[in-house]
């Protein structure tokens, strides 16, 4: 594995002295997310293994190439699992892309986001030098804020050799309700549910339904289901799986598919858009020919942000545009990380 991390930081070191750029991949399961990139692909696919797995400490250290089947796969063998419920959006998709993207499942709300089970990150950034930031433990803060900085950048700061992530055991039971009811109506129901102590692990609404899944004591999850008036959906478990892998019909189409992340009370101006209302209200699925200008803003008005997720113009817009000094933010860490913009160029916003 030396020698593949070798060949990494020399092409890296080629890419400086011929002012080139790189395009940093894995599985390409994602290859549709963010702006269009272009340069010679760095692959992480064959930099792969499982580092080290401790159950009992409730932590896994894994290569960045590995198949997050594999690593779900070694978690549920012990009754664990990756509490932030990543998508699978194919056989090939790598923990490293997971990590890179940052993006997160239907249990984000109730168990926390990728960024939250980061515990640590060894990387190398663009002047082709070995980084570790982070440890194997909650406890061990040294450099933790900079690992979870690296979650959701898009391999602009740095490339991703190793990441070490907290995992928790797997519910005891889990059942879905389904509940016929209108807009405002499950917006509402799912915050009084959750003001309730509800054992809710995921709740989204389609349009015409609300589904919610509770997680936990087998008697407490049928005791809630019943309290709340649902009525149980036998295809929970393939529902909450098409969901968290973007197969649901609402990704399926041929207008762009934007992600809204807004406060959970938000009044979304949904038009005639097709869309999915996830995370208990806090994010919108939309299919929307809207222009990009219309969406950012009515993000921005609620105080939230939007992402063009697929499809669309890939060289315009595709995340919130930011402030400035936010921007300026952004720029002194690619100058500090990656100084001569070899990785991953303009991946997020332009110039940076």
């Amino acid at each position: 594995m030396e020698k593949k991390l070798k060949a990494i930081k020399q092409q890296i070191l080629t890419a400086i002295e011929r002012g080139e750029s790189l395009k940093i991949i894995g599985g390409n399961s994602k290859v549709f997310l963010g702006r269009d990139t272009v340069g010679s692909e760095i692959n992480m696919a064959d930099y792969s293994g499982v580092i080290s797995y401790e159950p009992t400490e409730l932590y896994i250290t894994v290569r960045a190439g590995t198949l997050l089947s594999v690593i779900t796969k070694l978690l549920a063998e012990q009754g664990q699992m990756l509490a932030f419920e990543p998508a699978e959006i194919n056989d090939k998709t790598t923990i490293g892309g997971v990590i890179a993207t940052g993006l997160s499942g239907p249990r984000r709300p109730y168990s926390g986001s990728a960024r939250d089970f980061v515990l640590g990150v060894r990387c190398i950034n663009g002047l082709a030098k070995e980084l570790s930031f982070g440890g194997q433990v909650m406890k061990n803060v040294a450099g933790y804020d900079l690992s979870r900085l690296m979650t959701g950048a898009y391999g602009t700061l740095g490339i991703i050799t190793e990441v070490t992530l907290k995992v928790l055991p797997q519910s005891e039971f889990e059942s879905t309700g389904v509940k016929v009811v209108s807009r405002q109506q499950a917006l509402s129901e799912i915050h009084d549910i959750s003001s309730r102590a509800a054992p809710v692990s995921a709740s989204c609404y389609d349009g015409e339904k609300m589904i919610v899944r509770f997680s936990g004591n087998e008697k407490f999850v049928k005791e809630s289901l019943k309290s709340t008036g649902f009525e149980e959906y036998k295809k929970g478990n393939e529902f909450w799986k098409e969901l968290r892998d973007y197969n649901l019909s609402i990704f399926h189409t041929d207008k762009p598919i934007w992600r809204l992340s807004v406060p959970s009370a938000s009044n979304v101006n949904l038009e005639n858009d097709d869309y999915l209302i996830d995370w208990g209200g806090s994010q919108y699925w939309l299919a929307s020919d809207r222009s990009p200008n219309e969406i950012f803003t009515m993000a921005d008005d609620l105080g939230g942000s939007a992402l063009l997720f697929r499809g669309g113009d890939r060289n315009g817009d595709v995340f919130q545009p930011l402030s400035s000094g936010l921007f300026k933010l952004q720029q002194e860490l690619k100058r500090a990380f990656d100084p001569h913009k070899v990785l991953n160029l303009e991946k997020m916003y332009v110039n940076i």
